[in-house]
């Protein structure tokens, strides 16, 4: 269904060839890597003949051998590049030759088809194990696949210095292109606000070929640093580059869905702002970069600033910047007077008025590009947004975070959905005109872009996790049989109180007391399951969350009966030693032989039950995340100290 909103990808081209076909046109294309593409055929021999032992040790040798290629490949492309950049910074053109560039330029394309290529058969394996009973015990291997180290190297690591080498092998051969670029650049459209971009989708297979193409005319927005030395690492010289960066945006919405009826009005409709709701919200939390002075990394850190964009009436955006301890005071309609400002101020108005609280969030990885400059603040012309996938915000039930980003724990009050966004979003900063010219000179017409005039990613998630708000649909989802994946929105549901806020002028600190003569959640005391009781008398029966199918990984109930196998095997050690002490002639022997047995009858029961509760957890769907138990470890170990302490004492009164 996702896939048919984002765009008609031609499936049957895709399904027309199989992987093993695919994989031999890749051998024959790529003869450096021919013997190093995964075994296919012999895994998928394996797992038909039904032989685990055999399949499992195929399986870890094909995954280290690749995990072997790739460090060796990556530490030969990095250190490559990285030549060439000092060399081309010291002022030395033997290195800028247009050739050279090219290879590299091909090597990481070669390179990043290996990793998914092989990680897609991989994939395939593992669905055919899961089809076999008897093979079935070997789907396990696919998270250890995920965890390997050939699929975590960043290529966009790569990028950086390639683009800066096409970006001085342009600066020696200017022209007419460049001249046109230039132009082009002094057209360039604010990033800041929603609807100043031209937007494209690009299918998930021709990401690392669009950032590829636009390195020839374009430079990237990242920056080359010294790496951070550790104990094992005290190179010095060693130089690291940064270009992606995780941003998340957070956008409002009320029960009513002015917000979205609001943006349906300006980004498709082109009309003027509706009198009385003509002013737009968007939050964003963006993940700083290694070298950024006065910047945090992290974005659950209370001081973590995040941005709030207000486009009013006119469509004019203004921002204001809150640290994220401020945030809940700011859902609440208050800002302190030290973060008051004009966009502060109308942002909080804005939210008390229409009731606004955080309703979906797209989350993604944002490579920027620019035009060759020699000022350091050149304007962003292109960005690619990967990794999307939306999340339905107001099932947070941390109080203490406003949003999944900042949350710590990330507990929901009903089962919240990932959406995940197939292949990524283009962004062409430049009107229409000027956008064209851009991709015919990048030559990014060979990649079938789909252009998608008035795109916004806030009314994409509002019909995603909150149709019932949606309303109409956005154009690029056509579809009316697009159902939500609950039969009421979680913006129906009433929020719980928020925490209060840190420095937030005593903002909240009667956010969680009802006032006097209201009543509580439920009619009575406040608390969890009035909560509850709430949810179903406002929302009705129907309002319900349907109980979702819970997934578990078949190691997690045989985890919790070893864990009581071990506790059981170590009952029965106890209890040896006790018999062994209880026959002895020493009144402290057989007095610590009685307070063992005690222990050890002690430690059937408690491990017994232990065993039970997490295995009706397991059945539960609405269950979460079991905290650590250190009850049992805790009482054996004072148990022991006791014993110990009893023997002590009879020691030495009968002396």
């Amino acid at each position: 269904l996702v896939v048919q909103i984002a765009w008609p990808v031609t499936v049957f081209a895709l399904c027309a060839m199989t992987f093993g076909k695919e994989l031999a046109r890749l051998r024959q294309e790529h003869p450096l890597f021919a013997n190093h593409y995964i075994a296919y055929q012999e895994l998928k021999d394996a797992a038909a003949s039904g032989e685990v032992p055999k399949l499992m040790r195929l399986l870890q040798q094909e995954l280290d051998r690749i995990n072997d290629l790739v460090s060796v490949e990556m530490a030969a492309l990095r250190s490559g590049l990285q030549v060439r950049y000092r060399k081309a910074t010291e002022g030395s053109t033997g290195f800028l030759d247009a050739e050279s560039i090219d290879n590299l330029a091909e090597a990481i394309d070669r390179m990043h088809q290996f990793v998914e290529v092989n990680y897609q058969g991989f994939q395939k394996i593992m669905k055919r194990c899961s089809e076999r009973q008897d093979t079935a015990s070997c789907t396990w291997f696919l998270a250890q696949v995920q965890a390997a180290p050939f699929r975590h190297y960043s290529f966009d690591e790569l990028l950086v210095p390639l683009g800066q080498l096409r970006a001085a092998h342009r600066q020696q051969r200017a022209g007419q292109s460049e001249a046109t670029m230039s132009d082009i650049a002094s057209k360039a459209l604010s990033p800041v606000g929603e609807g100043q971009s031209q937007v494209f989708f690009v299918q998930a297979k021709d990401v690392m070929r669009v950032k590829l193409a636009l390195l020839q005319k374009l430079s990237p927005v990242g920056a080359m640093c010294k790496a951070k030395t550790t104990q094992a690492t005290r190179d010095t010289s060693r130089m690291v580059s940064k270009l992606s960066r995780r941003t998340v945006h957070i956008y409002l919405e009320g029960a009513s869905g002015n917000q979205y009826a609001e943006r349906y009005r300006r980004r498709v409709e082109g009309s003027a702002a509706a009198s009385g709701s003509g002013v737009l919200l968007r939050c964003r939390l963006a993940a700083a970069q290694d070298g950024e002075p006065g910047t945090i990394e992290d974005l659950t850190d209370p001081e973590h600033e995040a941005e709030i964009d207000v486009e009013d009436e006119a469509g004019r955006v203004t921002m204001a910047r809150l640290p994220q301890r401020l945030m809940n005071a700011l859902m609440e309609g208050t800002v302190d007077a030290k973060h008051r400002s004009p966009a502060s101020l109308a942002a909080a108005e804005v939210i008390k008025r229409d009731g606004l609280r955080p309703a979906v969030s797209a989350s993604f990885i944002r490579s920027s590009f620019a035009a060759d400059s020699k000022d350091s603040a050149a304007p962003e012309l292109v960005s690619i947004d990967e990794a999307i996938f939306f999340r339905d915000e107001a099932a947070l039930a941390d109080t203490k975070a406003w949003c999944f980003a900042a949350s710590k724990t990330g507990a929901a009050t009903v089962a919240s959905p990932q959406v995940d966004f197939p292949g990524a979003v283009l962004r062409v900063w430049l009107p229409p005109q000027e956008s064209a010219e851009l991709i015919r000179m990048t030559g990014l017409e060979k990649f079938d872009l789909q252009h998608v005039p008035s795109f916004s990613e806030a009314m994409h998630g509002m019909a995603l996790v909150h149709r019932e708000l949606a309303t109409p649909l956005p154009p690029w989802i056509p579809s009316e049989t697009l159902t939500p994946t609950y039969q009421r929105s979680s913006l129906f549901i009433p929020k719980a109180a928020p925490a209060p806020a840190l420095g937030g002028a005593g903002a909240g600190k009667a956010a969680g007391k009802p006032k006097e003569g209201e009543k509580t959640a439920a009619g009575g005391a406040p608390g969890g399951g009035s909560f509850r009781r709430t949810l179903m008398c406002c929302a009705g029966r129907s309002a319900r969350a349907p109980d979702m199918r819970l997934k578990v990984d078949c190691k997690t109930p045989l985890a919790i009966e070893r864990t009581l196998l071990r506790w059981m095997r170590s009952t029965v050690l106890l209890a040896s030693l006790s018999s062994f002490l209880v026959s002895a002639s020493s009144p402290s022997m057989q007095l610590n032989g009685l307070l063992l047995g005690l222990v050890s009858i002690v430690f059937v029961a408690l491990p017994a039950h232990n065993y039970w509760c997490r295995s009706i957890e397991l059945m539960n769907p609405a269950s979460q995340q079991p905290k650590v138990d250190r009850f049992m470890p805790t009482a054996m170990a004072w148990s022991f100290s006791v014993i110990m302490l009893a023997t002590l004492v009879v020691n030495v009164t009968t002396e």
